[in-house]
């Protein structure tokens, strides 16, 4: 509450300062905007200050015809569904006072992460109980990594949080015949099942998902003979009931936005997107176990083509296989129960890592649903996973006073240890100028493998606190420390476009995001912006006769640039469509009423400049259209 009152926050709206203004941000308290997040701050934040400026509509009004405002943007709306988007609540907020935009935007960055933090820290007490600050330090430790940082989102953490707390609700049911505590958990699963479903990102849910379901096969093999098969499903109930309800609300919701959905689905591209099994490379074996490297991420080559994607985890788990393995023998050895849930936990591992590395079997991929996410996805469920393996090494070694051997967790570590020197050579050799920015990988290379060793001989308070050290230092940097959002409603071109706009005019902007991000932010009517289900009635004013179809339909950002005649289309990159412009065609004299430019050579006798103004990416100017 500290900090949304205080309106800090992570996002990367400051980006727009410098296009505007000379000199240092005020708002800036640390760090830098990260461009390369232009989902974050070019997009969902610039339409959430639209939506703000509109009233909050369930169907936005920039683009003619509307934009349904619930999918897949997630931008905050005044209907039912805003229930189950908790981040966004601060906006609904601003109408009656309670909150302004700056603290909204606050709102919506820290109530997703704090959520997962809660929901860390409560699958990892649940199981070890006596171990409160070793449950906060781990759940600190992953809300660090990587991963989450540079994909910021709610659509990224939200599936990891619906995960935690249904793996927490399915241990409390099997670890407690009190049916209070059961149902509670359930319940708040329900909720968050529709949280998740509502961000509709499937590469992030399936592999969460899949974690889940085999964590709750592990955890019914277990309790079976102790609880017996008929008092085992009994405790599953509730979160049966749960699961149903909350597969309710999303059917219901989806029944709903159909024509959404099936435009949405329709589109050339994303369109139906499948990965084939096995599509990963060798480069992108480099870049899943490159997380002491993290400096370099973006470098491109071995580490990816872009901080974001390249981005992943120190994946605890994946290298602590061998003392799961050594725990499994030890109990057989001892005539005990095998470690189930460990050991589905590592066969959803090894699940992910087939996937990504074996091609021939897609027909099983398919059924799995993989081939619906990306190889790059997949790691959120490694993530999950490997984190979910800590607290059960850490109950087994309590539960039966041991702890692996000198040797094996030595050889544990050492593993890790050379699998980061091999990847240092090859980067060395391969891009020596990402290999020059990772200056501190061996700093980070060290910390990993203290955090295995330490981990595999029970020494739990040493590990936990290097393992958070680790994600600290490789993440806090990635976010700049922001007050507020960078609001270009203020800006003087922006309070000219609304002087000017009397609520029936249309508006193009030509050039790059600036003049975009002013019309959106400002509320007109505009034929700019990044779309979702294309708006029908817009595309039959530019395309009439459905020409350039595979060119608009599709999930874009929608930008203009000087032409001759009627517009023409073209795909620059996937998600981009770029439109020709001419003041004079058909198109422009029926529908266009200004223009707004940070161009110069916008030149046409059909355009009469209104105003100009100096800013510090060069100069824009607003035409009208006659």
């Amino acid at each position: 509450m500290l900090l949304v009152t205080l309106s800090l926050n992570g996002f990367s709206s400051g980006a727009f300062y410098s296009l505007v203004n000379d000199g240092a941000d005020p708002d800036l308290i640390a760090g830098s905007p990260q461009t390369i997040r232009t989902d974050e701050w070019n997009v969902q934040t610039v339409w959430a200050i639209t939506q703000v400026e509109q009233g909050l509509p369930v169907t936005n009004e920039t683009f003619p015809g509307g934009m349904d405002a619930t999918l897949p943007q997630d931008l905050p709306r005044s209907d039912w569904s805003a229930a189950f988007r908790p981040h966004l609540l601060g906006f609904n907020l601003i109408p009656v006072g309670v909150l302004d935009v700056d603290q909204a935007i606050a709102w919506k960055w820290w109530m997703p992460g704090f959520a997962l933090i809660a929901a860390a820290f409560a699958f990892v007490l649940t199981l070890v109980p006596r171990r409160p600050f070793i449950a906060a330090a781990l759940a600190v430790g992953l809300y660090f990594t990587p991963l989450f940082q540079w994909w910021y989102l709610a659509t990224t953490l939200w599936p990891v949080v619906w995960g935690l707390v249904v793996m927490t609700a399915i241990t409390w049911a099997l670890k407690s015949p009190r049916r209070r505590g059961a149902w509670i958990w359930a319940t708040l699963a329900a909720y968050l099942t529709v949280v998740m479903a509502m961000g509709i990102y499937v590469p992030y849910i399936i592999p969460v998902a899949l974690v889940v379901a085999f964590f709750a096969v592990g955890s019914a093999v277990a309790s079976a003979r102790s609880l017996g098969v008929r008092t085992m499903l009994g405790r599953f109930a509730p979160i049966l009931v749960g699961g149903i309800a909350g597969g309710a609300v999303t059917v219901w919701w989806l029944y709903t936005k159909i024509d959404t959905v099936t435009a949405f689905l329709s589109t050339a591209y994303p369109g139906e997107r499948l990965t084939p099994a096995g599509s990963d490379t060798a480069e992108g074996f480099v870049n899943l176990l490159s997380s002491s490297f993290s400096q370099a991420l973006g470098a491109g080559g071995l580490l990816g083509p872009n901080p974001s994607e390249a981005s992943g985890a120190f994946f605890v788990g994946l290298f602590l296989i061998p003392v799961v393995v050594w725990i499994a023998i030890r109990q057989r050895r001892r005539g005990e129960r095998p470690p189930w849930v460990l050991l589905a936990l590592v066969a959803v591992i090894a699940l992910f890592l087939v996937f990504l590395f074996v091609p021939g079997w897609d027909a099983l991929a398919h059924l799995l649903l993989l081939d619906r996410t990306t190889a790059n996805r997949v790691r959120i469920g490694l993530i999950l996973a490997s984190f979910a393996m800590v607290p059960y090494v850490i109950r087994y070694f309590d539960e039966t006073v041991s702890r692996a051997s000198v040797k094996l967790a030595g050889g544990v570590a050492l593993v890790y240890a050379l699998s980061q020197v091999a990847i240092a050579v090859a980067l060395h050799g391969a891009a020596p100028e990402g290999f020059a920015v990772a200056s501190r990988w061996w700093i980070y290379a060290l910390l990993g493998t203290a955090v295995l060793y330490f981990l595999a001989r029970a020494r739990w308070g040493i590990a936990v606190t290097l393992f958070v050290l680790l994600t600290v230092a490789q993440s806090i940097v990635v976010n700049p420390i922001y007050r507020g959002v960078y609001d270009l409603r203020e800006t003087d071109v922006a309070q000219a476009v609304e002087e000017l706009d009397t609520g029936d005019q249309s508006w193009v902007s030509i050039g790059d995001r600036l003049p975009t991000a002013i019309l959106l932010e400002s509320g007109v009517r505009a034929y700019n912006g990044f779309q979702g289900a294309p708006s029908a009635e817009m595309w039959d004013e530019i395309d009439p006769d459905g020409e350039y179809e595979l060119q608009w339909n599709r999930l874009a950002a929608i930008n203009w640039t000087p032409g001759e005649g009627d517009p023409t289309l073209s795909n620059p990159y996937p998600d981009q469509i770029l439109v020709t412009f001419d003041a004079c065609a058909d198109f422009a004299q029926d529908n266009v009423d200004y223009v707004l430019t940070d161009r110069t050579d916008v030149v046409s006798e059909c355009l009469v400049p209104v105003e100009e103004f100096e800013v510090a990416s060069g100069q824009l100017t607003i035409f009208r259209v006659q």
